[in-house]
């Protein structure tokens, strides 16, 4: 049987049971997408362990989806620092153009699949749910089961610079263009507070190269859809930052790291009222 016959894909995903103290809330957190700028989560994710915050769901997209997948497979921010300080970036990001894109990042899938031993989305630690968006239904598809690796290769792949992933009937793109912090997705999963990582940065400076014109363009297509259903939403980047741009790890797990400080005490509030 194909591999992708045995995935199951929901649109509205269900609200999950979860064992979990009643005097406790639930928490979700929702990831979002931004290349690598994604390491401003990780740096948020060592904040909320020096306070004891843990999410009980988590989803993402893109980059979001990604970590949301370490996450739940067990990975803590040490762990993903590491790997984002270790990886090899450019074997991941070689360019090899094609009808559909430029990265066909088959590598990427392969250390996902190591990093998270294997596991599928549906026996992860931590309830876990991948964002992507199909071009020929024009819908945001929502993954709870299936192979990890491949739903994150899926959400991650930015139109024009990735080629998308052939499922079924489905051409599947970065769920950017349509949910790109997913607290909705976490929120109905069932989680009492939900607290949204977006790593929208708009730029008005002019694009230098193609993937800054592809990134710009997506950002203005996009800009209506960047509401996120959160009762906390922080937003760590605060200047424009290449996506692909390695440089900018370091920086955006600082920012992620301040910004989290910021917000600590909004956080903690809630959950201790939730707990009254």
């Amino acid at each position: 049987m194909n591999l992708w016959n045995k995935m199951f894909v929901h649109k509205s995903p269900p609200p999950l049971a979860n064992s979990h103290p009643a005097d406790k809330p639930k928490i979700g957190i929702a990831f979002g997408g931004g290349g690598l700028k994604g390491s401003a989560h990780v740096g948020v994710l060592k904040v909320f362990a020096e306070y004891g915050i843990y999410a009980d769901f988590v989803a993402g997209t893109s980059i979001g989806a990604a970590i949301a997948a370490l996450y739940a497979s067990g990975y803590d921010w040490k762990m993903m620092q590491n790997l984002f300080a270790t990886v090899d970036l450019d074997s991941i990001i070689k360019v090899r153009p094609s009808r559909k894109g430029f990265i066909p990042a088959d590598s990427y899938v392969q250390l996902m699949r190591n990093c998270t031993r294997g596991k599928r989305i549906e026996d992860m630690d931590v309830p876990l749910r991948i964002v992507a968006v199909d071009l020929i239904s024009w819908q945001k598809i929502v993954f709870d089961h299936g192979d990890t690796a491949m739903a994150v290769r899926a959400s991650s792949s930015v139109p024009g610079v990735f080629t998308p992933v052939k499922i079924d009937d489905m051409l599947l793109v970065d769920g950017y263009l349509l949910d790109n912090c997913p607290g909705d997705v976490v929120r109905q999963m069932g989680a009492d507070i939900v607290i949204g990582i977006s790593l929208f940065a708009p730029s008005h400076d002019e694009p230098k190269n193609i993937l800054d014109i592809v990134n710009r363009s997506l950002d203005i297509a996009t800009s209506m859809n960047q509401k996120i259903d959160a009762d906390v939403v922080m937003r760590p980047i605060d200047r424009h930052l290449n996506f692909l741009d390695k440089n900018a790890i370091e920086v955006c797990f600082q920012m992620g790291e301040e910004t989290a400080r910021r917000h600590i005490d909004e956080i903690l509030e809630k959950i201790n009222a939730f707990s009254k």
